[in-house]
């Protein structure tokens, strides 16, 4: 379904990334940005006929959002880097698994 709305991005020269109902474009400005989000949401909403959330649509730096677990490094050249919450639920699951008041030896634990 969100086909078209990949074309239209492509059309329109944008840089995107789409995984499902989700979707990030990259412009070189907060305004841009703007203009972008409006007439993106315009075309969803009136050409496709389907309904944009306003509550999770934002503008804003890529370093500053997060994309399957991921987002951008401006310290390191805007390299991309495991975003800080999967990093963190990460080490919370590895925590549980590891805990050494299990009673299991690591081996065991690992064959597990």
């Amino acid at each position: 379904m969100l086909d078209e709305l990949d074309w239209e991005l492509e059309k329109r020269g944008h840089i995107f990334v789409r995984y499902a109902d989700d979707c990030q474009i990259y412009v070189s400005s907060q305004r841009a940005g703007e203009r972008i989000k409006q007439s993106i949401t315009h075309f969803i909403e009136h050409t496709l006929r389907l309904k944009v959330n306003e509550s999770k649509s934002e503008v804003d730096r890529p370093w500053n959002r997060k994309f399957l677990g991921f987002t951008f490094s401006p310290r390191r050249g805007n390299k991309l880097k495991v975003s800080e919450a999967a990093l963190e639920k990460l080490k919370y699951t590895v925590r549980g698994l590891c805990r050494r008041t299990r009673g299991k030896s690591q081996i065991k634990l690992l064959r597990s």
